[in-house]
Formats: structure tokens, C-alpha cells, sequence
């Protein structure tokens, strides 16, 4: 398991899972959380059973979408969420895309995202910032396990999302192509969004295999499933 490496206030609890300790076998072996993805039902209930305050995560219906849920919710449609009570912790899964985790300095709101490129270029970040109704200053964001940019390779055209993040676009040697780094986009919308400290966990799910799963890696391998991880965010008086 990851730990955000942060100064987090007294009650709130966040963590990411790796792809260890699970029921799953390959190709979502083992810990994989994912029920959409062709694994085994009985093994995803197995993982999401062994995460830590299992009982109060709400799972997400991820649709790539800039939408942002409050929790509790009858809806669960979106790619983002946002927790102000201790019976609600945020998820988000992933498998390349950027999970986003944020909290105030007073431990009154959380939030978990889950930026890809769409959401990022439709901008989830700062929906989720203005969501939580707080001044961004007091906010602290960690950005985690997501595919470096050297291992994104992209078609030039989806970089003119991103124009106004020039040092995230890095060339490529075809013209068509070049790599884009979601990790540093991810922390120069929180940057421009006002949050007051922000920091990166550095780690790679395509490069890190024996930690991560990666949807890039898999369709590199011929394979057309792998499993999931999941980015967890909430408020415990008991922590």
C-alpha cells in the first residue's frame, strides 16, 4: 500500500492500493478492485473487503467525465467525489490515469479525483476545488501513481488540449507524436487553481509492473484487461 507523503491534519485517513495481497489471478492478479474489467466477482469483493475502512468507501461509476459527485449520493455516475462526514470516504480507480487526492487544513472536506486526459482537459480539477467550498489556500492535493510521461505517447493533436502547459508536452522524434505528462498537468491545474501545497508520489504504474497494473502496458502486451487500483480519501475522528 502507498502512503500520500504529507502533513495531513489529525483525522484524515488516505491511502492507494498496489496490485499485492488480493484474490485475483492474472491477468488482475491479485489485489485488483475493479468489478468492470471481466475479474471475478467474488474476488473483487474479496479485495475491496481488505481495504481499510471498507465498509464507508463509495465506488464510482467512471465515465471520463468532468462530473463531480458529494457524498452521500444516490448517484454515483462520475469521476469525481467529495466527503464533509466520517461515514463517507472518496474512490477513485485507476490503471495510468491520475488519481488526485485533496484535503483541507482543517480536516472539514476531502476529495478524490480521477484525471485522465479528458477529464483534465475538461477541467475535473478545478470543478472538484470549487466543489469543496473552500479557499484553495487551505488545501493540500497529492497527486498519485500514474504513467510517467515517457511512457505516454500520444498523437500531437490531443497536446492541443494542453497548450497553456507547454513544459508537460515533450518531444517526440515523429512529428505526429510526442509525450505527455498527466502527472505535471494534474499539478499545475491545482497550482493554477490557488491549492497551497501540493506534492507527487513520483511513481510510474506503467514502468513499476510488479506494483502497479496499466492499461498502456497491457494493450502492449496483447492483453485486453488488467485490473485496478484505487485511491482512497476520508475523515475519521478516530485516526
Amino acid at each position: 500500500m502507498v502512503f500520500p507523503q504529507w502533513q495531513t491534519p489529525r483525522g484524515v485517513v488516505a491511502y492507494c492500493t498496489t496490485r499485492i495481497g488480493g484474490a485475483s489471478l492474472a491477468p488482475f492478479d491479485s489485489m485488483n478492485v475493479g468489478n468492470h474489467v471481466g475479474d471475478s466477482a467474488d474476488a473483487v469483493s474479496k479485495n475491496r473487503g481488505l481495504l481499510p475502512f471498507a465498509d464507508r468507501i463509495h465506488w464510482l461509476n467512471q465515465t471520463h467525465s468532468s462530473a463531480v459527485i458529494e457524498l452521500p449520493s444516490v448517484q454515483h455516475d462520475g469521476d469525481a467525489a467529495i466527503a464533509r462526514d466520517s461515514q463517507s470516504f472518496c474512490a477513485v480507480m485507476t490503471a495510468d490515469c491520475v488519481p488526485v487526492l485533496l484535503c483541507d487544513n482543517n480536516a472539514t472536506v476531502v476529495a478524490a479525483i480521477h484525471a485522465g486526459w479528458r477529464g483534465l482537459a475538461q477541467g475535473i480539477i478545478s470543478n472538484t476545488i470549487n466543489a469543496m467550498n473552500v479557499e484553495p489556500g487551505v488545501l493540500q492535493a497529492w497527486i498519485g501513481p500514474a504513467i510517467s510521461a515517457h511512457c505516454y505517447e500520444v498523437d500531437i493533436s490531443m497536446a492541443g488540449h494542453f497548450t497553456e502547459f507547454s513544459d508537460a508536452i515533450l518531444p517526440h522524434h515523429k512529428s505526429t507524436k510526442c509525450y505527455l505528462d498527466l502527472p505535471r498537468i494534474a499539478q499545475l491545474q491545482c497550482e493554477q487553481a490557488g491549492v497551497g501545497h501540493i506534492s507527487l508520489s513520483q511513481l510510474c504504474t506503467y514502468q513499476q509492473s510488479s506494483l502497479f497494473f496499466s492499461h498502456r502496458r497491457a494493450c502492449h502486451a496483447g492483453e485486453s484487461q488488467t485490473g485496478r487500483i484505487v485511491s482512497v480519501i476520508g475523515l475519521s475522528a478516530s485516526f
